[in-house]
């Protein structure tokens, strides 16, 4: 489905030249949830960008299923972490969600049937008459998700770090409703975080990258089961063992980055 190679970004600007992206090569699966982890300035928001063709890498290229990517393709879709940036809020709750279907010409009806099965999906079947700013945090990045998943037309959902300024018993509750969504759509999805239980508990593979200018360092089949709970699961363990193993190479690449500077 998503396809990588030899991807590398540099910028330059300002006389300063920065290498964020080395060299990244991946592939995932149709149907796959796979996180990536890195410390923190390693490139991990860059590297989605340039899969979703938000950025136009320095050289690589980025195939989606079979096609290269050169600006946002169909089939695609992104949730920011900034949800209150990425809602517009003089739009009521379903015409946000109803807004891309709109601009790609979807006929009315079936735009209102997208958005109610969206909004059913995401536990907020009784919200399409309120306005973002009326919602909590956690429920606006709800609607967020709806708007991405919307479409049946989308296949991948590419997620960056779009938990971490909510609460850890809302982000627990999204995670969970994200594993809920992507086993009843069948999504491809790419799900960037620091957050090393998280990854863990999300993904079926974790890709952990270096320190900049970033690589795939290691790359780990989660084997847990796929029904997973916040009590039983971070109680195996099992998912002590594969934490262990992404903290440790985490920390590792924090101390090379700290060797280069």
């Amino acid at each position: 489905m998503l396809a990588i190679d030899g991807l590398r970004k540099v910028y330059d600007g300002h006389g300063r030249r920065v290498e964020a992206i080395a060299d990244i090569t991946l592939t995932v699966e149709d149907g796959e949830f796979v996180c990536i982890v890195g410390p923190s300035g390693c490139g991990k928001t860059t590297l989605l960008r340039c899969i979703a063709g938000l950025l136009r890498p320095t050289s690589g290229e980025v195939l989606l299923d079979g096609k290269r990517v050169t600006g946002p393709p169909p089939g695609l879709a992104v949730v920011f972490q900034e949800y209150g940036r990425s809602l517009f809020p003089w739009l009521r709750v379903a015409d946000n969600v109803e807004l891309p279907l709109r601009a790609a010409g979807v006929a009315r009806e079936k735009r209102r049937r997208l958005v109610a099965a969206a909004l059913e999906a995401v536990g907020l079947d009784d919200a399409h008459g309120a306005y973002p700013w009326q919602l909590s945090g956690g429920m606006q990045q709800r609607v967020a998700i709806a708007r991405a998943i919307a479409s049946d037309e989308q296949r991948v959902l590419l997620m960056d770090e779009p938990f971490a300024a909510v609460d850890a018993q809302t982000r627990a509750d999204l995670e969970d409703l994200i594993r809920r969504v992507w086993a009843l759509t069948g999504f491809t999805v790419l799900f960037v975080t620091h957050d090393i239980d998280e990854s863990v508990y999300l993904g079926q593979r974790v890709v952990m990258l270096g320190s900049p200018p970033t690589q795939v360092v290691e790359e780990l089949a989660v084997d847990l089961p796929l029904d997973r709970d916040q009590l039983t699961t971070r109680s195996d363990p099992r998912f002590a063992e594969l934490r262990g193993r992404v903290y440790a190479q985490i920390q590792k690449a924090k101390l090379e980055k700290l060797e280069k500077t």
